[in-house]
């Protein structure tokens, strides 16, 4: 069956009556031609498609209402209610594709750690009564000891500050050292709680730094770099040998 664009079009505006717009849809579900003509010439065709097309590849499925219930006004409010659906499920479907994930702590304490500079340690009040105060509130929020005469033993390590921080409630630490070129290292120790479960070293560059990350007993334990090729092997030996339970 044949329509002319000026049936087509009064269709679109509502102004056939229910036989005649009945006999359209009809047709349009068995002939793709009339389909292709029928929205070409629908105003809210193209802004569907664009958003259909901004859509990533993979998204989560989203099950759509079988049908729109008809717009007593006739094809037109029909369509339209048949294009916002369609376009708020897309703007659905685009949002839980392309949100972000949650940042753990190890991901939000590499990107702190990433924005120091030798300048911003240069000046840190290192006195031994300084670190002292700062170790023992530190040690208070953990729970646990800190180590300090390991920490400060490190080699090739000056131990600057110990600093409280928190993620998400739970108490985090940064131990933060200077290289022997004065650029920036930390160790970060966060209490997980005694239902957190044990895990391996596991190596990784983020935020443009390296990085080794493990947990033991209920405590997460971060080593971080100056850059993304520097070597953690010496400090990490001696780090997970003193913070393994």
């Amino acid at each position: 069956m044949t329509f002319s664009d000026e049936t087509l079009l009064a269709y679109l505006e509502g102004s056939l009556d229910e036989a005649q717009s009945r006999a359209i849809e009809a047709a349009v579900e068995d002939d793709a031609q009339l389909e292709r003509q029928l929205m070409a010439l629908d105003p809210f065709a193209p802004v569907v498609q664009e958003v259909f097309e901004r859509l990533p590849a993979e998204s989560p499925q989203v099950n759509l209402p079988d049908s729109v219930a008809p717009a007593r006004s006739g094809g037109f409010l029909r369509l339209v209610a048949v294009a916002a659906t369609t376009a708020i499920a897309a703007v659905a479907l685009t949002f839980w594709a392309t949100r972000p994930a949650d940042l753990g702590w190890a991901q939000q304490a590499a990107i702190y750690q990433s924005l120091y500079v030798p300048d911003t340690i240069a000046s840190l009040d290192s006195s031994p009564a300084s670190l002292t105060a700062q170790f023992a509130q530190a040690e208070a929020e953990l729970g646990q000891s800190l180590n300090r005469d390991v920490l400060e033993a490190l080699p090739g390590l000056e131990l600057k500050r110990a600093q409280i921080l928190s993620f998400k409630g739970k108490p985090l630490v940064q131990i933060v050292f200077a290289d022997d070129q004065g650029r920036p290292f930390a160790f970060c120790v966060i209490r997980q709680g005694p239902a957190a479960a044990n895990k391996d070293v596991k190596q990784a560059v983020l935020s443009g730094l390296a990085t080794a990350t493990w947990a033991q007993d209920g405590y997460g334990y971060m080593l971080l770099g100056s850059d993304a090729q520097v070597d953690l092997g010496g400090e990490l030996n001696v780090l997970t040998e003193t913070f393994s339970g």
